[in-house]
């Protein structure tokens, strides 16, 4: 049967519906990825987004729960070009079983060049993905996105106490944690600060996750509060929450960074890295200083704050997130972060 994809801007665009009927509305992003699809979906900052896929054999890539960065799809609708009555082939699970089982709706058959052409144009904006080519619903509200998970203790031995704030994390982090030996504990966002205190954390990291950083607002004080005291680092909303904690800005970007090659630049060595990035949201650079930060990291290719390092404090920050593959990047990351850590009692250690 038929579905629709309904644009904040009034436009409708049809395809094929995959899935049992429903309606979903929320923001309308696009991912460029050739591959590591079952990296994306399963991200949570991508929670409750339609997601317009650009690779048009999509839904042949091949699934790996190992890989997956959550226990089970994030995303709200998936658009793409490709022909579901076409033979899939795969290995392992079919995509579009995945989807079944889950309930996420799938519109195939689309003119994803146009939408892309519109995003492009107008911003990522809401959108409606639906059964019943429903007009007139994007008053509706969007399903709530925000984490609010209790305490996780997730390795209860190790050598420092890792505390992260969750907004959202990724396996991959929790991964790379739990192989550098560090005992981890996740708490939830809504912190009361007084029970992180009681967890004695050695370092605490503010994970990932999705939507506007500004809806954290009025747990900024502690925010700051707890990077003031302990060895801290930002990761995707992570790195904008501290940011604005410490008294920056936030600006929305028209079309977000969302893919796993986005080219960064080391402000001190000039070195490039290739990075994993999934934000609609960048910190200003300006009066970045006047607040007590450094840029040390910039995009290549628009010149977006990609990192930053306090100059008081042991905080640092990085809109990009470590990958469950061993890189150059994830290296210099934990590698500095791990040594404040273990050197925090005494000489301060920055980037």
């Amino acid at each position: 049967m038929e579905g629709s994809l309904i644009l904040a801007n009034g436009e409708k665009f049809t395809g094929q519906w995959q899935g049992k009927p429903k309606d979903h509305i929320g923001e309308l992003i696009y991912f460029t990825g050739m591959a590591r699809f079952q990296e994306f979906i399963t991200d949570p900052a991508n929670k409750g987004k339609i997601v317009i896929a650009t690779f048009p054999g999509v839904l042949n890539s091949n699934l790996d729960h190992s890989k997956f960065e959550s226990d089970q799809i994030q995303i709200g609708g998936l658009i793409t070009q490709q022909d579901a009555s076409m033979p899939i082939d795969v290995k392992g699970i079919n995509v579009l079983d995945l989807f079944f089982e889950q309930n996420i709706p799938v519109l195939t058959g689309m003119d994803t060049r146009a939408l892309i052409k519109r995003v492009k144009k107008e911003g990522e904006m809401p959108a409606i993905i639906s059964s019943k080519h429903a007009v007139n619903r994007l008053s509706a509200h969007m399903e709530d996105i925000y984490a609010d998970s209790g305490t996780e203790h997730i390795t209860l031995n190790g050598n420092k106490h890792i505390v992260i704030i969750n907004f959202g994390y990724k396996k991959s982090l929790i991964q790379s944690l739990c192989q550098s030996g560090h005992k981890v504990t996740a708490v939830s966002g809504r912190i009361d600060i007084s029970s992180v205190h009681s967890l004695k954390p050695d370092g605490i990291i503010f994970s990932g996750g999705p939507g506007n950083p500004l809806e954290w607002q009025k747990f900024f004080p502690d925010y700051k509060k707890l990077a003031m005291k302990y060895p801290t680092m930002g990761l995707g909303l992570g790195h904008q929450i501290l940011a604005l904690a410490f008294g920056a800005n936030i600006e929305k970007m028209p079309a977000g960074h969302r893919n796993f090659k986005e080219a960064v630049i080391h402000t001190g060595s000039q070195k490039v890295f290739m990075s994993n990035q999934n934000h609609g949201y960048t910190v200003n650079e300006k009066d970045l200083k006047q607040h007590g930060f450094l840029v040390t990291f910039k995009n290549i290719h628009d010149g977006t704050v990609e990192g930053l390092v306090h100059e008081q404090y042991l905080v640092v920050t990085y809109q990009f997130h470590p990958e469950q593959i061993h890189n150059p990047l994830n290296e210099l990351i934990f590698d500095h972060f791990f040594k404040t850590v273990n050197e925090s009692k005494g000489a301060s250690v920055y980037a």
